[in-house]
């Protein structure tokens, strides 16, 4: 008997010359496991015992004959897609054969044996069995696979409802915040107008402070809302024009200098180069400049730095924002620019934000064909590198970059931006 053999043999014959020679001459040509029975009874106890490859089946036997044991033999489902062939010296004539064929043999050969063409067939049909081994292992590996994406399908889709649950409890309370807030401030203004005899203007104008920047916080909150859906629809454009990136960035850090002092943390302003032309939407510039000035100065202590600098490589500017604040730990770095996503959990949180102003900024650097990129160390602080590629000509277009220092809108934008960062004096 072959020993480790990739095939099983099972051959039933009530006649032990005919297993002898059957045995001698399979074990001879073939590389397989053959397994012996005398009787239709003892083959059926081996296929209980054994997976079977292929069965060669004396037809005349006493007891069971060949056709009854097929015919279990198919009827059961462990056993039923087992190829059977069928060996016979009386019942050589049509009828035979069509009977062995019907009850689902592969094939019906007569005695005595055609050596050459029995061993010829076997492997026939031991490679049609490898090669549907081959095509289930394949299938299986296939099945397996798509078992593993549907898995990782389900758990990403479970993610996303999970972080959209915990934005709409986020939104909710970013909502909540500034409307409790702005209704408080009417209160009061309602009172001090009905039941103070001389106003106090300054205090009037301080608790109107207060409804302008929660008013601007919504604001905030609705515009980026509009664009994450106007970046998903492909419908958010940005004006690409030729600019001095240095001054324009050294313009947005300046204009936000008074809120980083009255917060007690210092700013700082660097830079290698004193012009770097790069192509670039300004409007875009500052939204990503601001946001991430704004998490740097939420997240900094008082006596902490924020630093912001400017390095020129041969292709590209890296604009750095460092500040000395808390950190981000290690974590939940991976999910800092994810939409819906926060470091800081909805019920711990100490911070005001959506969750979407990261990811917002990711969407616009990119626009520009550009990276962001996050370093940062718990309890030591955080670090936003923005990579942007230089482009459009070799000349800055100063119309551009005074655009921003001269415009109206600039205290406004920044007023947004920050607007849910609070302040001891705009307490109420």
């Amino acid at each position: 008997m072959v020993k480790n053999s990739p095939y099983k043999i099972l051959i039933v014959d009530d006649n032990k010359n005919n297993l002898f020679t059957l045995r001698n001459l399979l074990q001879q040509y073939i590389d397989a496991t053959v397994i012996e029975a005398d009787c239709g009874q003892r083959a059926l106890q081996e296929l209980i015992r054994n997976t079977v490859d292929l069965i060669i089946l004396d037809v005349q036997m006493e007891g069971m004959d060949g056709f009854e044991l097929a015919t279990l033999v198919k009827a059961r489902k462990k056993t039923k897609d087992i190829p059977i062939v069928f060996l016979s010296a009386s019942y050589t004539n049509d009828d035979f054969k069509n009977r062995g064929f019907g009850v689902g043999a592969v094939d019906y050969l007569t005695k005595p044996i055609d050596e050459y063409q029995l061993i010829n067939r076997i492997n026939v049909y031991l490679k049609l069995i490898e090669k549907e081994r081959k095509m289930n292992v394949i299938l299986e590996e296939k099945v397996n696979e798509q078992t593993k994406e549907l898995r990782r399908a389900k758990e990403e889709a479970e993610a996303a409802n999970e972080a959209k649950n915990i934005f709409l409890a986020n939104i909710s309370h970013e909502l909540r915040t500034p409307l409790n807030i702005i209704m408080s401030t009417n209160q009061l203004i309602s009172y001090y107008l009905n039941n103070d005899d001389e106003l106090d203007r300054k205090q009037i104008s301080k608790k109107i402070a207060v409804q302008v920047q929660n008013c601007n916080r919504l604001l905030r909150l609705v515009n980026n809302l509009i664009d994450i859906t106007k970046i998903d629809s492909g419908h958010f454009e940005i004006s690409m024009q030729s600019c001095n990136i240095v001054n324009i960035c050294e313009c947005i850090t300046l204009s936000v200098a008074e809120y980083v002092e009255n917060k007690g943390i210092k700013l700082i302003f660097d830079t290698e180069a004193e012009e770097v032309n790069v192509a670039c939407d300004i409007n875009a510039i500052e939204r990503i400049m601001l946001n991430l000035l704004s998490n740097a100065i939420k997240f900094t202590p008082v006596g902490g730095t924020i630093f912001v600098s400017l390095m020129e490589e041969e292709h590209s500017v890296i604009i750095k924002i460092k500040d000395t604040g808390i950190g981000i730990p290690q974590e939940k770095q991976q999910i800092i620019f994810e939409r819906f996503k926060q470091a800081d959990e909805l019920l711990t949180r100490r911070h005001e934000g959506s969750g979407i102003g990261l990811n917002l900024v990711k969407s616009l650097v990119e626009m520009h064909g550009g990276q962001i990129y996050l370093n940062s160390w718990e309890n030591e602080g955080s670090e936003f590198l923005v990579q942007l590629p230089k482009g459009l000509g070799m000349m800055a277009s100063e119309e551009a970059t005074l655009h921003y220092s001269t415009c109206e809108n600039a205290i406004q934008k920044v007023q947004v931006e920050f607007s849910d960062i609070y302040f001891m004096d705009t307490a109420i």
